[in-house]
């Protein structure tokens, strides 16, 4: 039973999808990861173009786009109510280099253009077959020679377990009436009664289970949009691989970018396992011992290469690294699944002293007399290994070094790009994170939608009393604190004014300092 009157070729229409920056689909990231594997990658030191299909309401597209305002950034989406939103703030944000498409993929115009970067995230796994084919189509002919395409879906075998549960959301929203929202909030409502009476299915895959009770406090505008879906599909890696191999393109590498690591997502007595295998058998391995949902997958249109050091770092001077927090240091683990792994030492030790509170291309770190003992390959490969373990951060503009002994003037501060003013202004509190543009580092820096809020109260009224302004606003807009140990929802006034005098002094402290360096935040008196 298909509920037509709510899908256009079987994809949810009805409702809009959420608003949402991506960090993973900045050119910067997207280059890094191509270069890591060995590919040459577009310059976006001067003008690029970007084309994101399926651009939604456009919160990544506008946020690049203000991040970088020598590039030129197209978005296409066939819905009225995200492309009308997206005209609506390039006018008022007064931004320049966006275009934006209200079309389905198959009826795209002529002049389309190249493209060095083709993005699409929340597509290629909820559509049509035929329109699958549709966009491959778009990316061979309107991607420039050398370009990247960054294409995201639901995988396997990450899914195995869960498909269950769509298969029980689509059925039992079929069977109820309303909207796609009302549909999901009746199937849910089915699914939890199976839940709590611990049927076989949930008994047996408790994975399944625990999804029912994430989804219970899921926006249900994502489940209408991840779930009801007609064509929903969960793909093996080398499906996918297949598809863009026939346009001619190559597996370029994947984010996170700790996935390019095999040794980050397999315990090392499988060493031998994925040495003997080529990269798309060893993806599918990575995708097993991690038990892979999702994936953020580029490719390219030329074919992989072995750089020297030096050649690498000639390739990418417009993108720099820096430690990732000033108060990091080593021993640095981190853990991913089932994996732990930790840094110490050489050549890692020298690279934190060398590299202060400052950003570096490659060509400086390894033109650098602090790190002269060691080889340009060790100094690659330990800047590499760092960023996979987030010890250091890949952006693409070196960043402001502060000065610590004069913390920043909380009566001499302002927002200089009118689309973060836009973004800062907040109707209510619903714990979004806000996609802040950064024209230092060339993408968006996310902050909690409660510490936008903090930021607009410091900018306009100062920081006095700000505590009490903060929580008479929540106040105002009934929205409760939780107590941390508890979970306890805070309603008296003077719990939220002391709740409130933590948060905005965590933000003093490690927020606002980042929003400086990143000049996503100035000094009135340095403009």
């Amino acid at each position: 039973m298909s509920n037509s009157s709510s899908t256009t070729d079987g994809y949810i229409t009805d409702v809009a999808y959420l608003p949402g920056y991506y960090p993973a689909m900045s050119p910067t990231q997207i280059r890094y990861v191509a270069s890591l594997n060995g590919f040459q990658t577009p310059s976006t030191a001067r003008s690029f173009s970007y084309l994101e299909l399926g651009c939604g309401y456009g919160s990544t597209l506008l946020t690049l786009a203000a991040s970088n305002p020598h590039g030129q950034f197209t978005g296409v989406d066939f819905m009225p109510t995200h492309t009308t939103h997206i005209e609506d703030e390039v006018q008022k944000s007064n931004l320049q280099n966006v275009r934006v498409m209200c079309t389905d993929f198959a009826s795209l115009p002529d002049d389309l253009g190249k493209f060095d970067f083709i993005t699409l995230h929340g597509v290629y796994s909820w559509v049509a077959p035929e329109l699958r084919s549709c966009i491959l189509g778009i990316i061979h002919q309107h991607l420039k020679p050398g370009g990247l395409v960054q294409v995201t879906y639901n995988a396997m075998p990450g899914w195995s377990s869960l498909l269950p549960v769509r298969e029980l959301l689509r059925y039992f929203s079929d069977q109820a009436s309303g909207d796609s929202i009302q549909r999901i909030s009746s199937a849910l409502n089915v699914l939890v009664d199976l839940k709590k009476a611990n049927v076989p299915i949930f008994h047996d895959q408790p994975l399944a289970a625990q999804l029912i009770e994430k989804l219970q406090a899921a926006n249900p505008h994502y489940i209408a949009h991840e779930y009801l879906n007609e064509h929903w599909t969960a793909f093996e890696f080398h499906e996918v691989q297949q598809h863009f191999s026939e346009i001619g393109l190559t597996y370029a590498g994947r984010l996170p970018i700790h996935q390019n690591f095999w040794s980050l997502c397999a315990q090392q007595r499988f060493a031998d396992q994925f040495a003997k295998h080529d990269v798309v058998q060893q993806e599918k391995l990575k995708d097993y011992h991690t038990n892979t949902m999702f994936r953020w997958d580029i490719y390219s249109s030329q074919s992989s290469s072995t750089f020297s050091p030096n050649e690498r770092a000639q390739l990418t001077t417009d993108i720099f690294f820096r430690i990732e927090s000033p108060t990091l240091t080593l021993p640095h683990t981190v853990k991913y699944g089932t994996i732990t792994a930790g840094i110490n030492g050489p050549p890692h030790e020298e690279l934190l002293a060398c590299m202060g509170k400052s950003s570096w291309s490659l060509a400086d770190l390894l033109d650098s007399n602090l790190l002269s003992q060691f080889s340009p390959e060790t100094i690659m490969e330990a800047i590499d290994v760092g960023v996979a373990m987030k010890l250091f951060r890949v952006e693409g503009g070196p960043v402001e070094v502060l000065n610590d002994s004069e913390p920043a003037d909380l009566h001499d501060l302002t927002v200089p790009l009118l689309f973060n003013q836009r973004a800062l202004r907040r109707d209510n509190v619903e714990n979004e994170q806000v996609g802040l543009a950064s024209q230092r580092t060339h993408a968006g820096y996310c902050i909690g939608d409660l510490h936008a809020i903090v930021l607009e109260e410091i900018i306009r009224s100062g920081i006095t009393n700000i505590e009490v302004r903060l929580a008479d606003y929540l106040i105002r807009n009934d929205k409760h604190l939780r107590e941390h140990a508890t979970g306890r929802p805070l309603t008296k006034r003077e719990e939220l004014v002391h709740a409130t005098r933590e948060i905005c002094g965590d933000f003093c402290t490690t927020i606002l300092p980042e929003l400086l360096r990143q000049g996503i935040v100035a000094a009135k008196s340095k403009l």
